[in-house]
């Protein structure tokens, strides 16, 4: 179900094609990248499993246990969206493993001006589930 949703994406992807078929570009600007990977690779700090119901075992994820507070790691979306009055939704799942270097994961929307706003933000995810 989630898969076949216009716009959704799984990850499901060979190294970062995943930029090209989720539509979605690396930050040139920030201070280190996404990655997809799975459960294997991320160890004792990741998720058992991605969310994907089946087969599903890609996720997207930042290690930010090598970073210094205040860098930033950011993908943004490679088509406009038009302007909507309650209709444009952004749905995901993410996990946040509970350390001192958890930051902040935020979600926000740029007007055509170029102008951010903050539309949702979350520092800790204590219950280690997705």
């Amino acid at each position: 179900y989630y898969t076949s949703i216009p716009g959704s994406c799984n990850f499901e992807t060979q190294a970062q094609e995943w930029t090209t078929v989720c539509g979605l570009a690396q930050d040139t600007s920030d201070d280190f990248d996404w990655n997809t990977s799975n459960s294997a690779i991320t160890g004792q700090t990741g998720p058992p499993t991605d969310h994907t119901p089946g087969k599903g075992q890609s996720f997207l994820y930042v290690n930010s246990s090598t970073q210094k507070e205040g860098n930033r790691a950011r993908i943004t979306t490679t088509k406009f969206f038009p302007a909507s009055l309650g209709v444009c939704r952004v749905r995901f799942w993410f996990w946040m493993f509970p350390s001192r270097q958890t930051g902040v994961l935020k979600v926000y929307t740029v007007e055509e001006h170029g102008m951010d706003t903050l539309m949702w933000s979350s520092t800790r995810n204590e219950e280690n589930k997705w």
